[in-house]
């Protein structure tokens, strides 16, 4: 996280320099009218980012104790997601498993999602990005009894973004999803 923010730092600066070399070049009146055009962009992208996300349901309190106890259901494997990112924080992160829609994820929020033993799949695609296609995502084994854990993360491209799923260990994980005030109730509570 502190490299993003002296990337961001590095790119902020240039921003401003090129400006004032710009406005130097160019006359300030062009300037204004290019910095206005920019803002319109920028604005543009937020909005159409932005209202690809749903409206999705927060847990009672009552789920996210029972939650936060990290124990999974008779029979099944209970699996973890959770996003604490700071970057994209805003835009939502659609969760598949095994091809099936299952949540929608904004920053800091977690869902919980029970699993049938066996073979899964897991991929993710913001709303401007398009739908993952069957075999793409992370491959992963769920036994009964498995309490698993995986961050999800929101990647900048150079074009789009990508999202990745990090498996976590559970000790390690626990209190990163503790912190973590909000709970989504996921699409589908068992797959």
């Amino acid at each position: 996280m502190p490299r993003n923010f002296i990337v961001y730092g590095l790119a902020a600066l240039a921003g401003v320099m090129g400006y004032f070399v710009l406005r130097g070049l160019l006359g300030g009146e062009l300037m204004l009218l290019v910095g206005l055009i920019g803002l319109v962009v920028v604005g543009v992208i937020m909005f159409r980012n932005l209202r690809t996300n749903r409206k999705v349901a927060e847990a009672t309190p009552e789920q996210r104790t029972q939650a936060l106890a990290f124990t999974p259901d008779v029979g099944k494997a209970a699996l973890y997601l959770f996003r604490n990112q700071f970057v994209g924080r805003a835009v939502g992160v659609n969760v598949l498993i095994d091809g099936r829609e299952v949540a929608q994820l904004k920053s800091p929020r977690f869902t919980r999602i029970l699993l049938a033993p066996g073979a899964h799949r897991i991929a993710g695609y913001t709303g401007t990005n398009k739908r993952p296609e069957d075999g793409e995502g992370l491959a992963f084994t769920a036994n009964a009894g498995d309490v698993l854990v995986m961050k999800c993360e929101v990647e900048a491209q150079m074009v789009g973004v990508t999202v990745k799923f990090t498996p976590l260990a559970l000790d390690a994980a626990r209190a990163d999803v503790g912190k973590i005030a909000r709970m989504v109730t996921p699409d589908v509570a068992e797959i």
